[in-house]
């Protein structure tokens, strides 16, 4: 069973989605505030799978949580919850801090736990219309663009897949998809897998799922 560690202050909200998270059989660990949930973490007493955090709360916001909570476990999966545009904001050095999704609040439930369940696939989720509102600071050139092969493995690259399954996925070797991983990183400027799929995200380059 998947576990959600579940942080927000507004407890009829915390209460509405664990039983929604409930219907899609993950278990939900409910704090209302920041403090809570790290003590939590220290103390080791479970394992959590994702970590779902409101993003505006009193003390101690989403932002801060998220670097404290990677300071503890730096491969913890993290995904902010948001309403409207209070996230343009924080956007940027949510990124950079390493958080791995944003929620709108007023997705579906199935879009809800569809967005987690592509986290734990190593998915990095944009919300359908939050990257064409916020500025985008990329130079990628014309001369630079994409082949339809690198365009494939990007796409595949976000979707959370091996080296080796999109090798098999495109019959040709492991070390012909490093090669083109690297003329990708080449292409955007970046140094892995995941700006990779950020700076892609952000130029249209990848189709998303949520």
């Amino acid at each position: 069973m998947i576990r959600v560690l579940l942080v927000d202050d507004y407890r009829v909200l915390t209460s509405g989605m664990k039983e929604i998270l409930k219907k899609y059989n993950m278990d939900v660990i409910v704090c209302h505030e920041g403090n809570e949930a790290l003590d939590l973490l220290k103390n080791q007493e479970v394992h959590i799978d994702v970590f779902l955090y409101d993003l505006k709360m009193p003390g101690m916001n989403g932002l801060e949580l998220s670097l404290k909570t990677l300071e503890i476990e730096p491969q913890s999966k993290i995904i902010i919850m948001f309403s409207g545009d209070e996230i343009h904001s924080y956007f940027n050095k949510l990124i950079e801090a390493g958080v791995k999704g944003f929620i709108d609040k007023s997705y579906t439930d199935s879009m809800i736990a569809s967005s987690i369940l592509l986290c734990l696939k190593g998915a990095v989720l944009f919300p359908d219309g939050l990257l064409q509102k916020l500025r985008l600071d990329s130079d990628l050139s014309v001369d630079e663009h994409l082949t339809d092969t690198e365009l494939d493995i990007l796409q595949k690259v976000a979707s959370g897949k091996t080296n080796k399954e999109i090798a098999a996925d495109l019959q040709m070797s492991t070390r012909n998809v490093e090669y083109h991983l690297s003329k990708i990183y080449k292409k955007l400027k970046v140094t892995s897998r995941y700006c990779a799929v950020k700076k892609g995200t952000m130029l249209n380059l990848i189709k998303q799922k949520v």
